[in-house]
């Protein structure tokens, strides 16, 4: 399927010309020399390589994938992906030493991505659902067409390239027919008919950590408690688990183990990321781990997403706050689960948000030209998506506020 590549660039020099066939995304100057965590447009190159939509990308220098962590983190993801990855003009051996990458960091790297993506892999359509990508039914490429256009602010012509060069296709009444403007314009605004339609949530919530990100927790407070195959009477398992429950003020609890039918422990982890109303998690036995590296991954993806972790009935610190590592890749893996399943909204690339900052500008005496080149450097888009700011955009940006 994948037939195009993505360049990506952090913006520090002005305009970054847009390379025949690619989707080029544009990191804004004031995220470049942050961790992957928190750079949401290397978090989009990242879900389009695990969404199989393209197989490169491409880099200016390494200084563009900032510090340690990032640069083992990307490849670790090329790699799993067979993806290749491109830096000043040369591919890169993805199990070499990287530059300025320690090896013991490289080594916990791969380690906390590993067992991330075994715990947490991409929906292939388990109980009817499919994260975006992957897949050529008409609701899956509405999905895909909707985080184009209003997750990446791709114009509707640009996203009908991308579907096109990424393999999709329609049926029509001479058979397969490529997309257009046209028809990506009919299935968006079709979509609110899909039973599976398009969801957005907003990018600085989700990478804010915890819960912020969903609109309703309900009305009741549950402790999760997973436990371990025993051969205890269920009954006895289950009044126990209720005493538990009631030590810590809660009124109820859900007991399973991993070999659950049909709920084991991916999907355990998955019910974090949803509105269900789960305030902590009480490990009975670490032993239903398959080693340490997976458990200090899933405790530390619970506790990204606000819940609490017990186990053994006592409290476990937080285990990103001893690891760095395990930090910047927990958080970027947090995030990349809401990219595969929703499109994400960047308010920072939002016309509101450029309004905002180029009447600040103007007020502290900034010219046209000096707010069109900073608006270029933060990699947000004209308000036609299209060109570049110029001193007549940002003209026409503060006019129309004007008018209004």
């Amino acid at each position: 399927m994948p037939t195009s590549e993505i360049g990506y660039r952090v913006a520090r020099r002005g305009d970054v010309a847009l390379g025949a066939g690619m989707l080029w995304r544009t990191e804004a100057e004031s995220r470049g020399r942050g961790e992957v965590g928190d750079r949401p447009a290397l978090q989009e190159v990242l879900f389009c390589v695990r969404a199989d939509l393209v197989d490169g990308v491409r880099v200016g220098s390494w200084e563009d994938l900032g510090g340690p962590i990032t640069r083992a983190l990307v490849c670790e993801e090329m790699r799993a992906s067979h993806a290749s990855l491109v830096v000043d003009g040369e591919a890169v051996a993805l199990d070499d030493p990287l530059p300025d990458v320690r090896q013991d960091v490289h080594d916990q790297v791969r380690t906390a991505c590993a067992a991330l993506r075994r715990l947490l892999p991409r929906q292939k359509g388990k109980h009817g659902h499919l994260d975006i990508g992957r897949g050529l039914s008409r609701n899956e490429v509405v999905r895909l067409a909707h985080k184009l256009h209003v997750g990446f602010q791709l114009t509707l012509p640009q996203t009908a390239e991308f579907l096109n060069q990424a393999g999709y296709y329609w049926w029509g009444p001479q058979g397969e027919q490529l997309y257009n403007k046209q028809k990506v314009h009919r299935l968006l605004e079709d979509s609110a008919w899909d039973e599976d339609p398009p969801q957005t949530v907003d990018g600085e919530r989700i990478r804010a950590g915890g819960r912020s990100h969903q609109t309703s927790l309900g009305g009741f407070d549950v402790v999760l408690v997973y436990a371990a195959d025993s051969d205890q009477d269920h009954a006895a398992r289950s009044r126990e688990v209720q005493e538990i429950a009631r030590r810590h003020g809660h009124g109820w609890a859900f007991l399973f183990s991993p070999g659950t039918a049909g709920f084991g422990l991916t999907d355990l982890l998955q019910q974090v990321t949803t509105p269900m109303p789960i305030t902590s998690l009480n490990v009975a036995d670490p032993s239903v781990f398959a080693d340490e590296s997976e458990r200090e991954a899933s405790y530390a993806w619970v506790q990204q997403f606000g819940l609490r972790v017990l186990e053994a009935d006592e409290a476990v610190p937080l285990i990103a706050e001893e690891s760095s590592v395990m930090r910047e890749v927990v958080k970027t893996y947090a995030a990349l689960r809401m990219h595969d399943s929703c499109t994400v909204v960047e308010s920072s690339r939002s016309i509101e948000h450029a309004r905002a900052w180029a009447r600040r500008l103007k007020s502290a005496g900034f010219s046209h030209a000096e707010i069109a080149r900073r608006l270029r450097l933060e990699a947000i888009p004209p308000r036609k998506r299209r060109g570049g700011w110029g001193k007549s955009a940002v003209g026409d940006l503060l006019a129309a506020e004007a008018a209004s």
